[in-house]
């Protein structure tokens, strides 16, 4: 959690950020670009966001770390692979195989980094 105060950003007491959060978010942006830019090659404005909009519900309801019906245990890392492995495939129709390829790769680092809930 971030509290604002005099225009600087501070984390609550006793939150830690690290380097896996940095890199989860990041893949989690990553992601939700492949999909924005999937759409808009595949349906212009409306099709960036409808695919950004269902990402990011999917991504809020089940898989973000205030999910309102959250997937936990073994099954939150492979949900969080299957929803980039979807997103790396979008990716790789628009920009190619190795921007896909990275993309996957970080997000395999990041489940592995994560680990389960």
């Amino acid at each position: 959690m971030f509290i604002m105060k005099a225009n600087t950003v501070q984390t609550a007491p006793g939150t830690t950020v690290g380097g896996a959060d940095v890199l989860a978010f990041a893949t989690e942006l990553g992601a939700l670009g492949a999909v924005a830019v999937w759409g808009w090659h595949s349906g212009g404005w409306m099709g960036a966001l409808g695919t950004a909009l269902t990402f990011g519900t999917v991504w809020g309801v089940f898989l973000s770390p205030r999910a309102a019906v959250p997937v936990t245990g073994v099954w939150w890392p492979l949900a969080k692979l299957a929803v980039f492995a979807v997103s790396a495939l979008a990716l790789s129709t628009v920009a190619g195989v190795v921007p896909a390829a990275a993309l996957l790769s970080l997000a395999l680092l990041s489940a592995v980094l994560g680990g389960t809930r």
